[in-house]
């Protein structure tokens, strides 16, 4: 049930992404095959064309300090199910060059990682996360549009476009292969702002469904792995 709940998230993300809100607008072609259709007045961009990258800083372990003596260094491992956590930090006191200093509304994005199935995963950057830095593996991608291009990234667009490049033998998200990814995309702020926010609420809903299945699930587990342990004690014992 969670992985059915979890497709479904990610196909409405990629339906929506693609097609808009408005079910009676006018279509034109994308000229992609796999995405098909999208709105007449919007338009295929590349990623380069509508923001910047920029890789994440390198440090040695001489640089590692308690928190209250550096500044956060955020990891791969800072970023879960789409969002930000904050239960493995890191913190350093070397110099952070300005260009790497996250802002509000920074796409955080998992660049190079020993787990191929984890180079993609993102999370935007927060107003209380501003200020702080990232490391060498994670990428940030800045634009005006980064929360309509974060629901692209959670979509089955970007999926498509990592399985292009990712092979056996790479396994990173260059930045060069990230300013090449084309997507649909609305100019017209105002509705990509009431994507974003149908979008918010539809995701919202199924990520509560989700954590419901999943305690339900962890619930059982406990009981059973309980059981057991009560019958091989022999606190119970078997009858008939």
């Amino acid at each position: 049930q969670v992985e059915i709940l979890r497709q479904y998230k990610k196909a409405l993300i990629t339906e929506t992404v693609t097609k808009g809100l408005d079910k009676t607008a006018p279509m034109k072609g994308s000229g992609i095959d796999w995405i098909g259709e999208m709105p007449m007045h919007w338009e295929m961009k590349r990623l380069k064309f509508l923001g910047s990258a920029r890789n994440g800083l390198t440090y040695a372990p001489e640089n590692v300090v308690d928190e209250d003596k550096g500044t956060l260094v955020l990891r791969s491992s800072n970023i879960q199910n789409d969002r930000l956590t904050f239960d493995d930090n890191v913190y350093v006191n070397c110099r952070i060059p300005k260009e790497i200093v996250l802002q509000e509304n920074d796409l955080l994005i998992c660049s190079r990682n020993g787990s191929q199935a984890l180079i993609g995963k993102c999370a935007l950057i927060d107003e209380k996360t501003a200020g702080q830095t990232y490391g060498a593996f994670m990428c940030v991608y800045r634009s005006r549009y980064n929360k309509f291009i974060h629901y692209v990234f959670l979509s089955d667009i970007f999926s498509y476009y990592l399985g292009t490049f990712l092979t056996s033998t790479v396994n990173q998200l260059t930045n060069l292969n990230l300013y090449n990814i084309q997507i649909p995309i609305p100019m017209d702020l105002n509705e990509q702002q009431a994507i974003v926010e149908f979008l918010d609420h539809k995701c919202a809903e199924v990520d509560d469904l989700i954590a419901e299945k999943q305690k339900a699930a962890e619930t059982m587990r406990q009981y059973k792995k309980s059981l057991i342990y009560e019958y091989v004690t022999g606190k119970k014992r078997v009858t008939g």
